[in-house]
């Protein structure tokens, strides 16, 4: 626990992805009819996947893939939590000390950075690998709040995680 604390806090200062761009489809602005008080862009490609989405937590799967048995897929969620922004130690402490313990029961492997998105906001990224999935936890936190951008990946293509740090990137508190 110790290494990955000292991990995080030596990364803090990372440079955000450059966004996906796709040739033949625009990103598009998300207008959520939901209860998520934020907007963000879907990249290029991505579909809502309503048979999953509710108002308070959507999903998004590859064009042409809605059917998949088991599609990679990002969701994004809002939630509430104690710490204030500035407080964003406390916040990414707590989050640690869950995913340690997820991480060790299902056998996985628990990485993590701190950065920033394009608006400045702290933002938190956990990878758990584990055998036949990569989740990604993308956590941007607020003022007694965090969006919770959430891959999981299962072809292990770097398209999906490019996807992913996208949406991140580009989300705006409301």
């Amino acid at each position: 626990m110790l290494w990955l604390a000292a991990i995080l806090c030596l990364s803090a200062c990372g440079v955000p992805a450059e966004p996906v761009e796709e040739e033949t489809q625009q990103p598009e602005l998300e207008q959520p009819d939901n209860a998520l008080p934020g907007s963000w862009t879907v990249p290029g490609g991505w579909v809502k996947a309503g048979q999953y989405s509710t108002q308070d937590k959507i999903f998004y799967v590859q064009e042409g893939h809605e059917e998949d048995e088991q599609p990679d897929n990002i969701s994004i969620e809002v939630g509430t939590n104690r710490c204030s922004a500035e407080e964003h130690m406390k916040f990414r402490d707590a989050i640690v000390r869950q995913l340690i313990m997820q991480a060790a029961a299902a056998g996985g492997e628990l990485t993590g950075e701190g950065t920033f998105t394009e608006q400045e906001d702290s933002l938190y990224i956990f990878t758990i690998r584990e055998e036949g999935a990569l989740t990604k936890q993308f956590y941007i936190v607020g003022d007694k709040r965090y969006c919770l951008i959430h891959l999981t990946n299962f072809t292990g293509s770097e398209d999906e995680e490019e996807a992913a740090r996208a949406m991140a990137d580009s989300f705006v508190w409301e």
